[in-house]
């Protein structure tokens, strides 16, 4: 049976160096299996460094930089990157932060006083377009989100120039912004509902919900800063994003033969007769 006799010396096909990448979509949920733990360890530090409202910002800064490891496929020291992402980046996370509390606050607040005026006024649809204006500002920030984090940890630009650059990504790939949108709020809605029909639904959040929609973001919107401001920069130089070649450097020890080897003949058990 080849259950149990396998013959450990035959060279099996191997994993070639340049084999072609598995689809975005397998690849993210292959990813995501294989980080599944370090996900919620990660979940657990941020949740631990928002509970200070004022530290939000960094928190997410410091969850932002270990999650753009897991995406580039980057080795991470959990704790130690993350609080240097914290630590790092606190100057410019901590103004958006705050602004993002500020943001939602004013959506929570129009969404449940607008409608209301709107039904005991005369002129109710100047109230509606308020509630409309309200939401549309609060889902193009959280867009801008996508990329404000991201290039917070990632690019050397000032706080100006990235929100001037998340808004224009949030435009260019308005597509895919939206579609990341709808996972990010379809999650967000079955843990609501999950929580009105049994409140322990609620303890996903401080285990893996906040990282996890942070995965999905980043996995989603980190190729587009990549495509739109990145690449460009070093192209202009004439030379290859390093992002691009994590894993991939010529100057190795040793040669990746995967999908070359040649099978190994095995030793002839017989005796020879003198």
């Amino acid at each position: 049976m080849g259950l149990f006799k396998s013959d450990y010396g035959k060279a099996g096909p191997g994993i070639a160096k340049n084999a072609p990448k598995k689809r975005s979509f397998f690849r993210f949920w292959e990813l995501f299996f294989r980080k599944f733990w370090k996900l919620i360890e990660l979940n657990l530090l941020t949740f631990f460094f928002c509970i200070p409202i004022v530290t939000i910002g960094p928190a997410l800064a410091g969850m932002t930089k270990v999650l753009r490891s897991f995406a580039l496929e980057k080795s991470v020291f959990m704790v130690h990157d993350y609080m240097k992402g914290f630590k790092d980046n606190w100057k410019m996370s901590v103004p958006v932060g705050i602004v993002d509390i500020f943001v939602l606050a004013s959506v929570i607040s129009g969404l449940y006083i607008y409608p209301r005026m709107a039904s005991q006024s005369e002129n109710g649809t100047l109230f509606i377009i308020l509630c409309v204006v309200t939401v549309s500002f609060g889902l193009t920030l959280l867009m801008m989100n996508f990329y404000i984090f991201p290039m917070i940890v990632a690019v050397d630009l000032n706080l100006k120039q990235i929100i001037k650059t998340s808004f224009f990504l949030t435009a260019r790939a308005l597509l895919t912004n939206l579609f990341t949108l709808f996972i990010f709020a379809v999650l967000v809605f079955a843990v609501v509902i999950g929580s009105l029909f049994n409140y322990l639904v609620m303890l996903i959040i401080p285990i893996i919900f906040i990282s996890l929609l942070g995965f999905i973001v980043i996995y989603r919107s980190y190729p587009v800063i990549q495509k739109y401001v990145i690449n460009p920069f070093y192209e202009e130089r004439g030379e290859i994003n390093p992002e691009l070649t994590i894993g991939k450097s010529d100057s190795a020890v040793f040669t990746d033969k995967g999908g070359t080897e040649a099978p190994i003949k095995p030793k002839s058990n017989k005796k020879t007769i003198s």
